[in-house]
């Protein structure tokens, strides 16, 4: 099926295939659509995948390039997302066995692909791709969201982005933990949301 419509739709549209990771360049947006194995495959009679799709930007990338791979990847994406939840109605998992017609089962594929390129084509700049993070995102890429917001010197959107994160976790215990990764990914920013009571103590 890969080799077929779908790959064909995808490189249509711009998209690079390696292995089941299909890319492509948006000006400084990373655009990217995953097709997840489930791990039941080999073991059933059907063959199961789920359609995983991200927006990253090589702006934010180059504003963090110093942290370690375990605070945050050097290429993260800030919109990361099942196809399910940009194109409602799409299904969780695909599934087909040898009793499947694949013509059509390729052409339902393309159809919700397109409307989740859709949804994700209306992100169209970093700053845009950052409210949407700051918006949506809980815990998704939170540490790289707030390093470029401190690399930006955008203290607004870093302080409300922060003060969300502290309202919804900061009675928790590992809030702890929260409040030393944010201190880490914002450098000498770190101190100015302290002194707001949005981070741990030390942390």
């Amino acid at each position: 099926m890969l080799s077929g419509p779908v790959d064909a739709f995808l490189a249509e549209r711009g998209f690079q295939r390696s292995g089941n990771d299909f890319e492509r360049r948006r000006g400084p947006l990373r655009d990217r659509i995953n097709l997840q194995n489930n791990w039941h495959n080999g073991v059933t009679r059907w063959h199961g995948f789920f359609v995983n799709v991200g927006v990253g930007s090589v702006e934010v990338d180059a504003a963090c390039p110093g942290h370690e791979p375990a605070l945050h990847p050097p290429r993260s994406l800030l919109l990361d997302r099942r196809w399910e939840a940009l194109a409602p109605g799409a299904p969780y998992e695909l599934r087909f066995d040898r009793g499947t017609d694949m013509a059509s089962f390729a052409d339902a594929v393309c159809a919700d692909l397109g409307r989740t390129l859709s949804a994700i084509e209306s992100i169209q700049s970093t700053r845009h791709l950052v409210e949407y993070a700051v918006e949506n995102n809980l815990l998704i890429a939170y540490e790289t969201t707030c390093c470029y917001l401190a690399a930006t010197g955008d203290m607004d959107t870093l302080t409300r982005y922060v003060a969300l994160l502290h309202r919804v976790f900061g009675d928790q215990e590992r809030w702890a933990i929260f409040s030393r990764r944010i201190s880490e990914a914002v450098g000498p920013r770190a101190s100015a949301l302290s002194a707001r009571g949005l981070l741990t103590a030390g942390s």
